[in-house]
């Protein structure tokens, strides 16, 4: 199994036995049906996974990034930014630079992808959140996010978020980490984070 397909289809049961139950209600938002080969699509050249409705009748494009327990310990919500050691160069500007969805929903379990996919246990959120892309894109462009390869963890330096630049064990790509207390502390009157559990 590929590792796109592998990652998707952890995605997916995650989406459909947690997500669900646990964030979506929340919004109030409900799976916006579509034909399974245009969702794939939207995945591979925009970055997202699902498209929502809302109670007015909206629609909001989400990305869902959710991680296995060991993570739970981070502090930060993370995009997958570039593979420098693909051999595709259409691969190398990963979800950081496609990415069209609203909104990122991350969300850390209480187990493992092994566990999700032996359905070994019943899953819920350890912590979770739903971040506004436009915004974070918005303080990006104005700097007040800067992307720093200098530094190993998120940190906000002269009411500036440097956000973490690391590269994954596996060398399969690396990503870009904010962190989610301090999008709050710095953008919260953006409403950057729309719901949040676990993070502060």
């Amino acid at each position: 199994m590929t590792y796109y397909s592998a990652d998707r289809k952890f995605t997916d049961t995650v989406h459909n036995e947690v997500a669900l139950k646990e964030i979506y209600p929340q919004l109030g938002w409900k799976v916006f049906p579509m034909n399974p080969d245009e969702l794939n699509r939207i995945d591979l050249e925009q970055g997202i996974d699902y498209v929502m409705i809302d109670r007015q009748g909206k629609k909001h494009n989400v990305q869902e990034r959710f991680r296995e327990y060991h993570y739970h310990f981070y502090k930060d919500a993370t995009l997958r930014y570039r593979r420098d050691h693909s051999d595709d160069a259409d691969q190398i500007e990963s979800e950081f630079y496609k990415i069209k969805a609203d909104y990122l929903v991350y969300g850390i379990i209480n187990g493992s992808k092994a566990q999700v996919r032996n359905r070994a246990k019943e899953f819920s959120f350890v912590k979770y959140a739903v971040i506004d892309l436009k915004v974070l894109f918005k303080q990006i462009g104005k700097r007040k996010i800067i992307l720093d390869e200098k530094i190993g963890k998120p940190e906000i330096i002269n009411g500036v978020m440097h956000a973490a630049v690391n590269e994954n064990t596996d060398y399969s790509s690396n990503f870009v980490a904010f962190d989610v207390k301090g999008l709050n502390d710095l953008f919260g009157r953006e409403n950057i984070i729309l719901i949040q559990e676990g993070f502060y």
